[in-house]
């Protein structure tokens, strides 16, 4: 039986009593793995499905001629975040701003990270040309519109095309895309897997119903191996290696693939299969491992319950990442045994390939190959050695360079693609009329397709790129409705206090079934104009509220709680007139106590004291004990009361309180300046004791006393005489401040125009302030050799000195009660902690987090 392959002319020739044709224009991806992009037409919208590059090819985009001489795209839908399907989105999406890009929280954050990756290797490279750069990345970032799996949404309001992303497996956040119109529906795969991996499970889709499939193939002549016995003899061969004194690198696909490595030889410690070595992580993975953890409810429901408990899931103390190149260059020379892992996962650049020219001099080392590999890659020439006659010299082409590979070599099969079964029983699930292959090889996808044929009832397409195809449907399948309720139409959004009547609203229907956070915020409001920051938000507090909970394999869907258990929680918890009565009594007068608050649905007491520096640690014992007889949660105000600031002192000067002539409260150093007519009687008793008291230091300022003062203005401008030099091209300017700083041990977060009375300048974001001043001679380089003036954003990145601390403290096993807290003005950050810590330890601790972010840590119990 030989495969039925068509194709079709652009113009097309309406047939009576037929719906108007469908179009599917293949633009890249087919009969290849690289620069997946599909131009669909459907109800007269075009449709762009992926839209990547090809790796290290000179030919690295799609055919987008195609797409113009069709008559563009009016919407984009991404799968997944891997570059060869996002790498030429900044191109497409400058050519037609007005289309809106679609994809998961989870893929967009990715997206973000691998874009400005690759436009950090373009602007390196001296002889390429950037097919893009930073602002249409950024442009094309301010397009994109996330939605959770398994939510429907209408991308167009002037038809009723349906769009869903389900669940599929392959990494975090990757998609499997349905659409729905009058003239058919279509399934895109995307990259799909069906067995479960140790981040998240495998592709998770309802019974559709399509018209049209196309679905990858990448793996479509082979059968994969025993996935838990892969893991096994990775597992085993890491152990020989480091107990032998060699090192073994692992290269990784930074996105996903060096996740599931981590987590499997993290398992393996936990289960003592293997022992407490010293385990590495580098490059691009260190900040996709952020990623993983900042969108919980695209992964396992083990790690997103690990996560909402503020737990580390990759890092511990004897896996680390490699924070600078002096580390790197210790891990290659000393003497210990030790495993890395690191991008890039085709040794094409990153500091894998660093690693492994180290690694291969040895005959003690090792290199695992865990996954696909590019013809031309290093990667892929170390595979190639694998077949060589063991007498064979081994060499590995670098550039011009040939290097002889003595370390031992191996490849373990731990694909996040579906093999040929998995594909043949999709299919079978799905049971298309047309069914297309691509992402693969041209052979393999031909051989699938011929051996398929005569087993299903639908037609199977094998397209090249370029090729276009018109499909025809008399009587396109009638879909499987979900069943909907209506909404509450509030018309505002739900708050933590709503979640009761939302919860009772959805069992007056007996609907307890999993509903995406868009679902539920539709059903409570009736409006859909919600964006992602508010998806996020509410997907927060659902985390927290005892009248929903998380799917136990889905994270991203959230169940209504049954009657009987939202019962037991509130039999365990005081009422809240009742908790606010008691914390009245149950504190002592020398607490501080002059303010009391709740947040009710999340069960928290707010107390406020005068000196909560003071009163934390003082009253520590008291304010958990008052937790245990609750049930609530207390959270403590960060400001001291100034009130109580100014009544403390005019009691401290008593007869001498008359000299006071101001007094002032500079937050962001946390002190308090006080001006007098005169020298008090005691001033330095005074000082120490005002600080015993509140927690706050004390500045006294009078006549003759030599002193700086209080900082009031937090701005820092880098003071370079500019005058007469003209300011550098404002890109330009910014990729030379990105390159600079790409070497540095801190990110560089972000880079923005602002201007002021004098003009406009460059506004740079670190983690805080403290940490940008580490850097003032690079500053004023850069001010000088771009000509702009460069200020420092006075803001910290709370978010980062958050997930700092969070990393320092799993790294050592220690237990965090609840998230740290950000005392901005004291620049400290707080933690709860379980049980006390070693004090050399937590100084240990201190120091690293003090030289990351530039606060203070501090703890209570």
């Amino acid at each position: 039986m030989i495969i039925t392959r068509y194709y079709y002319c652009i113009k097309t020739y309406p047939m009576k009593g037929r719906h108007k044709a469908m179009n599917i224009i293949f633009c890249g991806g087919s009969g290849e793995v690289g620069a997946s992009c599909i131009l669909l037409q459907l109800d007269g919208k075009n449709i762009l499905l992926d839209s990547g590059i090809r790796m290290n090819a000179p030919d690295a985009l799609p055919d987008f001629r195609i797409i113009q001489e069709n008559g563009g795209v009016d919407a984009i839908f991404i799968s997944h975040g891997h570059m060869d399907h996002i790498g030429s989105l900044p191109v497409i999406s400058r050519e037609f701003p007005q289309a809106p890009i679609y994809m998961t929280h989870a893929t967009k954050d990715i997206t973000r990270v691998l874009l400005y990756d690759s436009l950090k290797i373009m602007n390196s490279r001296e002889s390429e040309i950037p097919v893009y750069a930073e602002e249409h990345v950024e442009k094309m970032l301010d397009r994109i519109i996330c939605y959770s799996f398994q939510y429907t949404f209408t991308p167009f309001d002037d038809c009723d095309i349906k769009v869903d992303f389900y669940m599929a497996g392959h990494i975090a956040g990757a998609s499997a895309i349905y659409i729905q119109g009058r003239e058919g529906s279509v399934f895109y795969s995307g990259d799909f897997s069906v067995t479960p991996q140790q981040t998240l499970g495998g592709i998770s889709i309802p019974s559709l119903r399509p018209d049209v499939m196309i679905t990858e193939a990448t793996y479509g002549d082979k059968l994969h191996a025993n996935r838990r016995l892969e893991e096994e003899r990775l597992v085993d061969i890491v152990r020989q290696v480091v107990e032998r004194g060699g090192k073994i690198l692992i290269p990784a696909f930074a996105v996903g693939r060096a996740q599931e490595i981590i987590l499997i030889l993290r398992k393996a410690i936990n289960k003592r299969q293997l022992p407490k070595i010293p385990i590495y992580i580098d490059g691009m993975v260190k900040d996709i491992c952020r990623i993983y953890k900042l969108n919980p409810n695209y992964l396992k429901s083990t790690l997103a319950k690990k996560i909402w408990k503020d737990k580390e899931i990759f890092y511990n103390d004897y896996i680390q990442p490699v924070t600078d190149n002096e580390m790197r260059r210790k891990i290659v020379e000393n003497d210990e045994g030790c495993c890395i892992i690191s991008s890039s996962g085709m040794l094409t650049g990153g500091p894998s390939l660093f690693y492994a020219e180290n690694i291969i001099k040895n005959e003690k080392n090792y290199i695992a190959i865990t996954g696909y590999q590019d013809e031309e890659s290093p990667g892929r020439h170390l595979l190639d050695l694998l077949e060589q006659p063991t007498e064979a010299e081994r060499l590995l082409p670098l550039g011009d360079r040939k290097l002889p590979v003595l370390c031992e070599l191996g490849k373990y099969n731990l694909s996040a693609h579906a093999d040929k079964g998995e594909i043949l029983g999709l299919i079978s699930k799905l049971a298309p009329k047309k069914l297309f292959f691509i992402h693969g090889n041209q052979d393999v996808l031909f051989n699938l397709g011929l051996e398929l044929q005569s087993k299903i009832y639908g037609k199977i397409y094998i397209p090249k790129n370029g090729e276009q195809y018109e499909i025809y449907f008399d009587n396109p399948r009638k879909q499987l409705k979900k069943l909907t309720l209506s909404s509450l139409d509030k018309g505002s959004w739900p708050g933590e206090e709503d979640f009761k009547e939302l919860r009772e609203y959805l069992h007056s229907f007996n609907k307890t079934s999993g509903y995406t956070t868009e679902e539920l915020l539709y059903l409570w409001s009736g409006r859909q104009d919600f964006d992602e920051t508010l998806v996020q938000q509410c997907m927060n507090m659902l985390k927290d509220s005892i009248y929903f909970q998380p799917d136990k394999y889905r994270p991203f869907l959230f169940h209504p709680v049954a009657e009987e258990e939202i019962i037991k929680d509130e039999e365990k918890i005081m009422e809240v007139n009742e908790m606010l009565s008691f914390a009245e009594k149950f504190f002592p007068e020398e607490a501080g106590l002059y303010k009391k608050g709740a947040r009710f649905e999340q069960k928290i007491a707010l107390l406020h004291f005068h000196f909560p520096a003071v009163a934390l640690k003082k009253f520590a014992n008291l304010i958990r004990e008052f937790e245990q007889k609750t049930g609530w949660k207390a959270e403590t105000n960060t400001q001291h009361n100034q009130v109580a600031v100014e009544a403390l002192l005019f009691k401290m000067l008593g007869e001498e309180n008359h000299l006071i002539q101001k007094i002032a409260f500079h937050p962001l150093d946390n002190i308090v300046k006080v001006t007098l007519a005169k020298k008090p009687s005691r001033t330095e008793e005074l000082e120490k004791e005002f600080v015993e008291i509140t927690g706050i230091p004390i500045v006294l300022d009078y006549p003759g006393r030599s002193q700086t003062g209080a900082r009031t203005n937090n701005s820092l401008e880098i003071h370079v005489d500019l005058q007469g030099k003209e300011p550098m091209e404002q890109n330009e300017a910014f990729n030379l401040i990105q390159q600079t700083f790409s070497f540095a041990p801190h990110s560089l977060y972000k880079k923005s125009l602002k201007s002021d009375e004098q003009g406009k300048y460059i506004e740079l974001s670190f983690i805080s302030p403290m940490v940008a001043e580490k850097y003032i001679s690079w500053l004023r380089d850069l001010s000088k050799e771009t000509g702009w003036r460069i200020k420092i954003n006075p803001i910290p990145n709370q978010k980062e000195i958050i997930q700092a601390a969070i990393m320092l403290l799993n790294r050592h096993d220690i237990v965090l009660k609840k998230n740290p807290s950000i005392l901005q003005t004291e620049k400290k950050a707080r933690v709860k902690l379980t049980q006390l810590p070693d004090s050399q330890i937590w100084e240990s601790i201190q120091n690293k987090f003090n030289e990351m972010t530039g606060f203070h840590l501090e703890y209570i119990l």
